[in-house]
This record gives structure tokens, sequence and C-alpha cells, in this order.
């Protein structure tokens, strides 16, 4: 017998929501026990601006996560593959959250080294959950039979790819400043239209 048979939707649905929070729960205290760090030793530890920056949009990525799981969970019809896709993004989060989320940074100097240095890993970590992100679209689309929307998906994943390996080679601090600009503005943006725009 197949396991979708032996669980209900709604049981499924509070599984997801149970582990989901639990993730969210660990990447949240991480980012602000982190920044509680400045307030406890304000001389010890020099803030950069870009390492921030990077870890707001971490902190609006993972609030956002959280409320479109909420908003759209309900249309979901949950299986093993939806299942291992969420985990696995959540997953993700987290490893973002620990690689922005160092214990110690004296063998770099600053965060913003360590920020530099660890670039690659970080915007890797970006393709990972932007992936796993577009395969559960594309899986959705596919099991509508919405061809466009498949083909749209596609074309997302591919072109977002393309975007975030160009920014992983480019060094300078200003591209950084604007990429960082341009995504709070696309996650406030975006957020706005779900909240406000979406028809019931």
């Amino acid at each position: 017998m197949a396991v979708d048979s032996l669980v209900s939707q709604t049981d499924m649905f509070s599984h997801m929501r149970i582990i989901n929070g639990m993730g969210i729960s660990l990447c949240l205290s991480r980012l602000l026990i982190f920044v509680s760090r400045f307030i406890q030793h304000p001389s010890k530890n020099k803030i950069s601006y870009i390492h921030s920056g990077w870890m707001l949009i971490v902190f609006l990525w993972i609030i956002q996560f959280w409320w479109d799981y909420l908003f759209e969970s309900s249309g979901k019809t949950y299986d093993i593959y939806l299942y291992v896709l969420e985990l696995f993004y959540v997953f993700g989060l987290f490893f973002i959250c620990v690689t922005l989320t160092p214990d110690d940074v004296k063998e770099y100097g600053d965060y913003e080294s360590y920020f530099f240095s660890r670039k690659k890993w970080l915007f890797s970590l970006f393709i990972f959950i932007n992936f796993v992100q577009s395969i559960e679209g594309i899986r959705e689309a596919y099991l509508k039979s919405d061809f466009s929307d498949m083909k749209l998906e596609l074309w997302l994943l591919l072109s977002s790819t393309i975007v975030i390996l160009v920014a992983m080679n480019i060094k300078r601090k200003r591209f950084q400043y604007y990429m960082i600009g341009l995504l709070i503005l696309l996650i406030l943006l975006d957020f706005f239209v779900l909240t406000y725009l979406m028809p019931d």
C-alpha cells in the first residue's frame, strides 16, 4: 500500500508545518544569536555592511518562505517527492545561515573579508535552493499539464542560475551593494504582491 494512502492530506500538512517550523526556527535562532554578539561585544565585532546586507536578505527569504508556505500550502497535494523537496529547501536555508554566521573570523580578519572568501560557497547554496524551488514549480506545472508554466519555470531557473554565476565572480564592493539593494526591493515587492494584490 502506498504511503500517500496511509496519511491524509491534513496530517501531511500538519507534519510538514512542524518540520518546516523546526527548520525555520533553527535558521532564525542562528541569525539572531549571531546579531546579539554585536550588542554583547560592540568593540570586538566590527560590522560589515555587505555582510549585514546579505544577512538581511537571508532573513527576509526565511520570513518570505514561511509566509508563502502558509499562504500556498492549502492548495498543495503532498507526496514523498514534495516532502523531500521542501526538506532540501529548508536544509539549504539553514546551511546558508550557518555559512553567513561563522563562530570565529580571526583567520580572515573581519566579516567582510570572511564574506568574500566564502562568497562562492554562499552563492552555490543560492543556486541549490533556487534549483530546488524551481523543480517544485516545474513538477507542479507538469502535474497540471501546464507546459507553458513548465517552460517559464525552466527559463527562470536557467536565467537566475546564470545571473548568480556571474555575480559569484564579480569582486567589486559597489556591485554587492547594488545587488543587495535590488534583492531587498524584489523581496519586498514580491511580499506586497502576494499579500495585497493576489486574489483570495
